[in-house]
């Protein structure tokens, strides 16, 4: 989930030295902040989504444009920069929802529960799979191969939040137990473990995002390979094996996940229980696409070079969406 917290890959004790670093700009994983405003503060959190968007957004509209998928490419547009509109207000919403109790408690005004910067990547998605059910029953386009093109663009775009939110801070794994086990270090108070849980200044930190990181690169390697060699698959495959193997490794990863509180539902978080929904989805999708699917059409790489060339102008608008969007913060981070 694109939350946050962070450290370093076991180097790092000279508190000194970081002290120094962020009187420079500097930060543990690279400059915590690229821009202080008086109105508004931009974060390298939203750099990392931005790169990873326009990334992700070429392999979705080549690969819609060349299996031919959304007959018109003006259309290939319209989704996309739906999608990076629905993805971050999805994911606020979602950590609103969850965050609420500290405002009925009144930990927090009502003004400072909405002006929290906060995004959740499983209310990201769950915005983006409406998103595209509603846009493939209203244009009448079979929404398993909507599905398929996605899986092979969004691993590399969470492959890129993983790492801004190593750069951030967030989503980072619990205090290492041994010296063996391999950690990550913070000393940056600008980064959100620090600012919501000081006593954690240079303490060994499992390396959650890092982890996330080679996963979801995996992850992409393994669809991009399947539709680069898997001729005649049945439509929905990659779609389903996307979210077997992201449900497998967010359930897991959540074992050594370290922000707290955690929301559990009989002894599984939350997120485990999404994890759980994508896995029996997943199942789901490749029992009915074996029983009587259809098989992908002939690939035209003409047609899905032509699709990014009449795409050029949401290539560029859907990253400065979704990277200003997760990246904006008022003149404090943490609060519009």
């Amino acid at each position: 989930m694109m939350n946050e917290r962070v450290e370093t890959i076991d180097g790092l004790t000279d508190t000194g030295g970081a002290r120094a670093k962020s009187l420079t700009g500097g930060g543990d994983f690279g400059p915590v902040v690229l821009y202080q405003g008086q109105s508004f503060t931009l974060v390298g959190f939203g750099l990392f989504v931005g790169v990873g968007t326009l990334l992700a957004a070429l392999h979705v509209i080549f690969y819609l444009g060349a299996y031919q998928i959304v007959p018109q490419n003006f259309q290939i547009s319209q989704l996309a920069l739906f999608i990076a509109l629905v993805a971050p207000v999805s994911g606020y919403i979602m950590t609103r929802f969850l965050d609420i109790k500290t405002w009925l408690s009144g930990e927090k005004t009502f003004i400072e529960y909405i002006r929290t910067v906060s995004f959740g990547l499983w209310g990201s998605l769950t915005g983006g799979l409406l998103m595209i059910t509603a846009f493939a029953s209203f244009n009448n386009i079979p929404m398993l191969a909507l599905l398929d093109a996605f899986a092979l663009g969004v691993p590399l775009a969470q492959a890129f939040g993983r790492l801004g939110c190593l750069n951030y801070g967030c989503c980072h794994g619990r205090e290492c137990t041994t010296d063996h086990q391999p950690g990550i270090r913070y000393f940056d108070s600008r980064t959100k473990v620090l600012r919501f849980n000081p006593e954690l200044r240079g303490k060994r930190l499992h390396p959650t995002q890092l982890y996330s990181v080679l996963v979801n690169t995996a992850i992409y390697l393994s669809i991009l390979s399947l539709s680069l060699f898997w001729d005649g698959r049945p439509i929905g495959m990659l779609a389903a094996i996307y979210m077997g193997l992201y449900g497998i490794k967010r359930f897991t990863i959540e074992f050594l996940r370290g922000e707290f509180p955690r929301v559990y539902f009989f002894g599984l978080t939350i997120w485990q229980w999404f994890s759980v929904s994508f896995m029996v989805l997943s199942f789901g999708i490749m029992v009915y696409v074996f029983m009587g699917g259809f098989s992908v059409a002939e690939v035209s790489l003409s047609s899905g070079f032509q699709s990014l060339r009449a795409s050029l102008g949401v290539l560029i608008l859907a990253p400065v969406i979704m990277g200003l969007a997760y990246g904006t913060h008022g003149r404090k981070i943490g609060s519009w």
